[in-house]
């Protein structure tokens, strides 16, 4: 099994001492896509963005300011660079070397700017959100420019690992960049629910976070079939099979107890 998440706007430089780095492997296509980039000006950045003058601007430098290939003098990998409610969860600082090789063979990362991501992968810091409403050559968007070399990406890496699942813990924006008609396996989606004043729905922030324990969980677990996936019980959450599918597993955790 492959897991699946989206990339965060919150990202710090965060070197990693005596781990294999590499380069992502969609750089090609980001080279393209920070040309285009580049040729934006900060006025064109805060107007696609809807960023507010000083980010724009941070933006407008960071594109300007791009190396190819990747340098670990101004690069750090995916997992320690990416913040925010997600990647919070993910403890790897706890992590052991063989725990870093198992994630980075079994977890990606949906990227704007880099399509697909592994975690010892290095990146820049960047902000560029996948539904940006901009034209790339003949793509009309983001979603068009990505969808068909991410898709490959996947069957690639679910050929290596002979696997034929997807853990979707990703969110509906990044995640409608796979096309499962393409897909060499399957999709199944992970939705983590919270019951609250005696109602249960999905909460954006508990639900995100819930996305990162699990991805942590089957990082130190080593989950490794459909049967230990409903097993995931971190911070309260508990399958729910009468919610579920077989496209779909549901947890759910009681904020009021």
């Amino acid at each position: 099994m492959i897991v699946i998440i989206n990339s965060a706007k919150t990202q710090n430089y965060a070197p990693l001492n005596d781990l294999p780095v590499s380069q992502p492997s969609l750089l090609d296509k980001t080279r393209d896509l920070v040309s285009r980039c580049q040729q934006m000006s900060r006025e064109e950045i805060r107007a696609v963005m809807k960023v507010s003058e000083k980010i724009a601007d941070t933006t407008f430098s960071r594109f300007q300011d791009f190396i190819f290939p990747h340098h670990e003098t101004s690069s750090s990998p995916v997992l320690s660079t990416f913040a925010g409610d997600i990647f919070s969860e993910i403890r790897y600082h706890n992590y052991t070397r063989e725990e870093f090789l198992y994630a980075h063979e079994r977890l990606r990362i949906l990227s704007g700017l880099y399509g697909i991501l592994r975690p010892l992968d290095l990146m820049q810091l960047y902000r560029l959100e996948m539904g940006y409403k901009m034209k790339i050559g003949e793509a009309a968007n983001l979603y068009d420019f990505w969808s068909e070399a991410v898709t490959t990406q996947l069957n690639q890496d679910l050929q290596s690992t002979g696997s034929s699942i997807i853990l979707n813990c990703a969110s509906k924006e990044y995640s409608r960049t796979v096309l499962p008609r393409h897909l060499d396996g399957t999709i199944l989606t992970l939705t983590f629910k919270q019951k609250k004043n005696g109602s249960v729905r999905s909460i954006a922030i508990y639900a995100k976070r819930a996305r990162g324990m699990f991805v942590d969980w089957f990082i130190t677990r080593r989950i490794a079939s459909r049967r230990q996936l409903k097993k995931f019980d971190r911070s309260g959450y508990h399958f729910v099979e009468e919610l579920s599918s077989e496209t779909e597993l549901v947890f759910i955790t009681d904020l009021d107890s």
